[in-house]
């Protein structure tokens, strides 16, 4: 009995290691199992877009920002006009930039706001006397104009407004030179007269 009882401890014994190898073996050849992903809780923020500037890194450009630029409209340009002969032209208004367009034959005259604000109206104003005279044999014309570019209705309507309060002014103006020269003239016209019905050297004392 005791043998029996020896041999089956060593046999529980053997079954036990037999079993302990078999189950390291089994492990062995389970797949791996990936583990669970948590669930996603928040929402992930989007990237935030840039937005592209335009008219390169300033966005708009510098004398729009300021919002002070005032352009003078040149059109019917001699074929071959420089931009200095046009400075030439224009000299008495001084304008701060000239802009060009050989292609078309039409310039702008741009008037800087913030650099003078005292004696930009005036330039303006000088510039625009300009209407109408003759370069290298070619009438011109100076007419007012908004920045934009552009045919839109808004923008035409703009542009009617301006150059129809500058024809009225033109005329109120040319009136008043007209008027101014006809004094003038009939001024000078009485004094001819008195200076005639004067003795010589009375004359010269009047004068």
């Amino acid at each position: 009995m005791a043998e029996d009882q020896k041999l089956t401890k060593k046999q529980l014994k053997a079954q036990n290691f037999r079993k302990s190898k078999d189950e390291k073996t089994e492990e062995k050849k389970r797949p791996l199992q990936s583990e669970p992903k948590e669930p996603e809780t928040g929402h992930a923020e989007p990237a935030v877009k840039k937005r592209k500037t335009r008219r390169g890194k300033g966005g708009k450009g510098k004398v729009d920002s300021n919002g002070n630029r005032f352009l003078v409209f040149v059109g019917s340009l001699p074929k071959g006009i420089t931009e200095s002969e046009l400075q030439a032209h224009f000299k008495t208004s001084s304008p701060d930039v000239i802009r060009l367009r050989p292609d078309k034959n039409i310039a702008f005259l741009e008037f800087d706001g913030k650099k003078d604000p005292s004696t930009i109206q005036r330039r303006m104003d000088i510039a625009l006397l300009q209407h109408g005279t003759q370069l290298k044999g070619k009438k011109i014309n100076v007419e007012l104009t908004v920045g934009g570019g552009g045919n839109s209705q808004q923008r035409l309507e703009k542009l009617r407004q301006k150059n129809d309060k500058l024809s009225e002014e033109r005329a109120t103006r040319m009136k008043a030179l007209i008027q101014d020269s006809r004094a003038k003239k009939t001024s000078a016209e009485d004094e001819s007269r008195v200076v005639q019905g004067v003795h010589p050297d009375r004359a010269k004392l009047l004068q």
